[in-house]
């Protein structure tokens, strides 16, 4: 390390307390959840006293250090926001009172979020029970800076903090703003046009698949919400057993039969070719001189082609709402001009790699504050 703080145990600026206050059941109380990973201390819900069984709860302050007895290997540590004051949790929590006349609060609180201090926690106990106790809080070390290095360091990394918030907010609002960009040029495209039955545009194509038991047989996925395909693990021949599997092709429109109602749709790609699916992913072969599969693709994620989906799909929820194939052949799709088709794919695939853009850049930016926070203590800043 390039600085010449001293490392202390928290027990020096923490105070361990544990008032426990008797729940009135005609008062409402707010309850916490100590998220883990570091991630902070958030609501999980308000409740009426009369519905809290255990009747002797403790009360949490603004500004406490708190830590889950049980989740505290996992990061299950924080403090407890503003917000949060007057909230109740448990016995299975230990509260802590920080001296901010010696230590930053906010400068601890990025002290948790370091490898190096979950490293410290270790929990005792059976595997089905393994937990801390509230003395051992009072021995993890943390650095300590004087408190206008503290407020210095904490002050450098909330301004890049916000910086990175500001563009984060910036490419939502941008990618927003290609989404209403796509579906306004969509709407545009498919006014006063033909609808014609899927079945007249892109018919069902069931490839059946001899097993054989040396071969190997790679399956494809598709993700609910529009997500696209994903590569599933390859099978044998022998894993395959007596199911039947349906070769994909690349350029198929596909429908997933059990969540297609909540939009496990897409278009196979490039390396989605000659991968497998069982009866339950159907592929339907756009006719080339009618229609695009990616513009049919988009179609079908609108309010409207999932609207005809949900009613091709009878059923309850999940596995239970089944699409129908002879009703998605009967489901009618608009059918512009192949050329204006053609300029509208072409517009979806300019805007899948904007976002492709900000994807990486928003990788770029959740690796940022970790690499500063490490160069913060480690006296780089």
């Amino acid at each position: 390390m390039k600085h010449n703080w001293n490392r202390i145990p928290l027990g020096k600026v923490i105070k361990y307390r544990n008032g426990f206050i008797t729940i009135n059941d005609f008062q409402k109380y707010k309850l916490c959840r100590v998220q883990t990973k570091a991630q902070g201390v958030v609501l999980r819900e308000e409740k009426e006293g009369i519905e809290i069984k255990t009747k002797e709860q403790q009360i949490c302050k603004a500004n406490d250090l708190i830590f889950a007895e049980m989740d505290a290997r996992f990061g299950g540590y924080g403090i407890i926001p503003d917000e949060l004051d007057g909230a109740i949790v448990s016995s299975h929590y230990f509260l802590y009172e920080i001296n901010q006349a010696v230590i930053e609060k906010r400068f601890l609180e990025y002290c948790l979020k370091q490898s190096w201090f979950l490293s410290q926690v270790e929990a005792k106990g059976s595997t089905n029970y393994a937990a801390i106790r509230p003395y051992q809080v009072l021995d993890y070390e943390v650095p300590l800076p004087s408190l206008p290095e503290q407020q210095r360091i904490v002050s450098r990394i909330e301004s890049v903090k916000h910086k990175i918030e500001e563009i984060k907010k910036l490419r939502a609002e941008q990618n927003k703003d290609l989404n209403n960009l796509a579906y306004s040029k969509y709407v545009e495209l498919i006014d006063g046009v033909e609808w014609l039955p899927m079945s007249e545009v892109a018919p069902i194509v069931r490839r059946e698949v001899a097993i054989k038991e040396n071969e190997i047989y790679p399956e494809l996925g598709i993700r609910s919400f529009g997500k696209g395909t994903f590569h599933k693990p390859s099978l044998s021949g022998l894993e395959v057993g007596t199911k039947t599997l349906y070769q994909i092709k690349a350029g198929d429109l596909m429908f997933s039969n059990v969540f297609a109602w909540e939009g496990a749709i897409a278009v196979a790609k490039e390396e989605d070719d000659n991968r497998f699916g069982s009866h339950r992913f159907i592929s339907c072969v756009v006719k080339s001189e009618i229609a695009i599969a990616e513009f049919l693709c988009f179609h079908f994620l609108t309010e409207k082609g999932l609207e005809d989906i949900n009613l091709a799909s009878p059923g309850g929820a999940g596995r239970n709402k089944t699409l129908g194939l002879d009703k998605l052949m009967k489901i009618k799709v608009p059918v512009p001009a192949l050329n204006e088709q053609r300029e509208f794919v072409s517009l979806l695939h300019q805007i899948t790699e904007t976002k492709a853009i900000h994807h990486q850049t928003q990788q770029e930016l959740n690796e940022l504050l970790p690499s500063l926070l490490d160069k913060a203590f480690k006296g780089e800043l």
